[in-house]
């Protein structure tokens, strides 16, 4: 069977589609490197965790690519797989948390993801002002919000680091 892509067309549903599912696979690869590059077993644990939520987001894109071509409009979108993800998301978060060691090259590569689920917080906001379907809007807006949630659990280990973690080594 023949996997459904969004249509490169220069504006409208179509092509936001096919920028967020270039942008998610760009986190995935992003996350996956960082991962395998990571000597902190917690930063490399929480890494593994959001390559895997951006291939599932990847997953949701296409979906909805493939309900747009089959039917011609925008298919409904439903908070559930969001919700569940995000409740999975902060279980494994707080289990890897607990194993937690604090090495100094995790802090760097922690920017560098914050950064990225900015952009990906915003282009989604973006995306769901400017949708015209209010199935469009829906689906744009929960994917600013795991973003956001991305955003915010990143942040918190960051200020960990910069905080508390990275001066504990220095005494």
């Amino acid at each position: 069977m023949k996997k459904a892509r969004p249509a490169r067309a220069k504006g409208g549903t179509e092509a936001a589609l096919a920028r967020a599912l270039k942008f998610e696979k760009d986190g995935k690869r992003l996350f996956s490197s960082a991962a395998k590059r990571s000597a902190d077993p917690f930063a490399r644990q929480l890494f593994e965790l959001l390559a895997r939520m951006e291939e599932k987001h990847c997953e949701d894109i296409l979906a909805i690519a493939k309900a747009l071509e089959e039917k011609g409009k925008f298919p409904k979108v439903s908070n559930a797989p969001s919700d569940e993800r995000m409740k999975m998301f902060r279980k494994e978060y707080n289990r890897i948390r607990k194993e937690k060691v604090i090495s100094g090259d995790a802090a760097d590569v922690m920017r560098k993801a914050l950064a990225f689920e900015a952009a990906g917080r915003e282009m989604y906001d973006r995306m769901s002002k400017a949708a015209a379907h209010p199935q469009e809007k829906k689906f744009f807006r929960l994917l600013s919000g795991e973003e956001n949630s991305h955003f915010m659990i990143i942040y918190e280990y960051l200020d960990f680091l910069e905080n508390r973690g990275l001066r504990m080594q220095d005494g």
